[in-house]
């Protein structure tokens, strides 16, 4: 009887028995952040704020075109080399894979109807935008503040540079004001540039836009956090492997390593270089990410191999 199998290298041995790390999460808050502004004949701080920076200001802003204040968009940035350092040092280097993305937003003003303290801001308001990846991580985030512009980092007349190189949307939101303080999480799809950008353990940028005439959205950024700054969850695990087989009474027992509480599929073959897998069942990995199963008609078959699935 034979299977295939690959030996994993992240289990532990302690006092004789294995202890296996599962998945692990960074978290950590923006680089860089600002908001871009057109403003408007409405605005205090004036009808054309397209060149002006406010890199320094604690908050950040979504607002349409049509806002009663002008446009305001937000672009985050994220150092991710503690999140790869982390994972390295955790699994063993590039031993790991990430299976999750999400983004942690909150900020002082999230009541619905609420005019925020600097006139400059639109009253707060539910609605719909867009999140996308950029993948140029160059502009600066510039000292400005609403009370003392400045030209010296990314303006809104720097979107077209930003969107001169490849860009994708991630995913389009509905946000509805949940309170004050109140952190709001939207996860992300693991898309390829994404996760090849975070994988790479360098700057992730992220562009906010209104996708409605709605959405007035304020919330905090790193320079005036209050414990609401935003902030970045990358999840990884150890790669989906078959630890160990062997014979026991029941049958052929399958010791594998997934991620935490993840069902996989048990799949056989007779013939490994086939693509036609037969699903043997459906298991659920513990909350430490190891899988047993018993394949109970192991010894009417010659050979067999076996493999996990998601």
């Amino acid at each position: 009887m034979k299977f295939s199998c690959e030996i994993v290298t992240v289990i532990l041995w302690i006092g004789g028995c294995p202890i296996v790390q599962s998945q692990v999460t960074y978290t950590g808050t923006t680089s860089a952040d600002t908001f871009l502004a057109t403003g408007s004949s409405n605005n205090p701080a004036g009808s054309d704020l397209t060149g002006l920076n406010f890199g320094a200001a604690g908050i950040l802003a979504i607002a349409s075109p049509s806002s009663a204040k002008g446009e305001f968009q937000s672009v985050i940035k994220f150092n991710l080399s503690d999140a790869i350092s982390l994972f390295n040092t955790t699994y063993g280097t590039n031993n790991w894979t990430i299976n999750g993305i999400s983004l942690e937003i909150g900020g002082n003003y999230g009541t619905a109807g609420v005019q925020p303290n600097n006139p400059i801001f639109n009253v707060i308001s539910g609605g719909k935008f867009v999140i996308e990846w950029l993948s140029d991580d160059d502009w600066v985030e510039g000292t400005g503040n609403p009370n003392l512009p400045t030209t010296d980092g990314v303006t809104y007349n720097s979107l077209p540079a930003l969107l001169s190189g490849t860009h994708e949307i991630l995913r389009t939101n509905t946000y509805s004001p949940p309170g004050d303080n109140v952190h709001v999480t939207w996860p992300l799809p693991l898309n390829a540039n994404l996760l090849a950008d975070v994988t790479a353990g360098d700057d992730v940028s992220f562009l906010f836009y209104a996708a409605d005439d709605q959405i007035n959205y304020l919330f905090n950024s790193h320079n005036d956090g209050h414990g609401n700054e935003p902030l970045i969850h990358v999840t990884a695990n150890p790669p989906l492997k078959i630890l160990a087989g062997y014979f026991t009474n029941a049958g052929f027992h399958l010791n594998g390593l997934g991620a935490s509480n993840y069902q996989y599929q048990i799949q056989a073959t007779t013939i490994v270089a086939t693509t036609n897998w037969q699903n043997l069942g459906t298991i659920t990995a513990d909350a430490a990410g190891m899988i047993q199963f018993d394949d109970t008609t192991a010894a009417n078959q010659p050979q067999r191999f076996y493999r996990l699935s998601h």
